[in-house]
């Protein structure tokens, strides 16, 4: 597949599934969004569950490198900036991509298959912010009784969340009221206070 046509079928299928959920949506629709045809979409994509996983995986995908570009650029010693920097990438995805941020966090979760293939390719993501949290662990950054499991979980929960009901409300995310107030909780959750 060509790399226009990925990215036509990928921004058409996340606006019709962000916008009618996942059992309303028909392939029909989402070609007519793409501007493509259907045959096209079919040969790329045999059902509508596979339009989705590659739409989820590819926002998952998405998400992560923001994060990557974000807190790379910081020495991981340097745990509080690299902290900060992490609720900044968060929060500049979710303004940024707002159809991705609702069909993950409200339309996609509708049957079993769903939230296998939300936590499936949600996967990777828990996987870079467990690795974040447990080179902080060994660098002595946070206390070692943390589990690493939870922690990760509670922070994307808290930023996800956060971002969504702002989203709802119409909010910007570009709030510093905002940014700081989840910078605090996530640094403080963590036993960080000072640096």
């Amino acid at each position: 597949m060509r790399v226009k046509t990925k990215e036509l079928i990928f921004q058409g299928a996340l606006k019709a599934f962000a916008d009618k959920g996942y059992n309303e949506t028909t392939m029909e629709q989402i070609a007519e969004i793409c501007g493509v045809a259907k045959g096209t979409l079919y040969y790329n994509f045999k059902t509508k569950e596979d339009l989705y996983v590659f739409v989820m995986e590819s926002g998952v995908q998405r998400f992560i490198e923001k994060i990557k570009d974000f807190i790379e650029i910081v020495e991981p010693v340097e745990f509080r900036t690299r902290m900060m920097r992490l609720v900044e990438a968060h929060l500049d995805f979710f303004q940024n991509e707002t159809d991705f941020c609702r069909l993950l966090l409200s339309k996609g979760w509708g049957t079993q298959e769903r939230h296998y293939t939300i936590r499936h390719v949600l996967q990777s993501y828990f996987e870079v912010l467990e690795s974040e949290l447990e080179t902080a662990r060994k660098l002595g950054k946070v206390p070692s009784i943390m589990d690493i499991r939870t922690t990760a979980s509670s922070i994307f929960g808290m930023l996800a969340f956060t971002a969504m009901r702002s989203i709802i409300h119409g909010q910007t995310l570009d709030d510093p009221s905002i940014r700081y107030s989840l910078q605090s909780l996530v640094l403080h959750a963590l036993g960080i206070f000072e640096e």
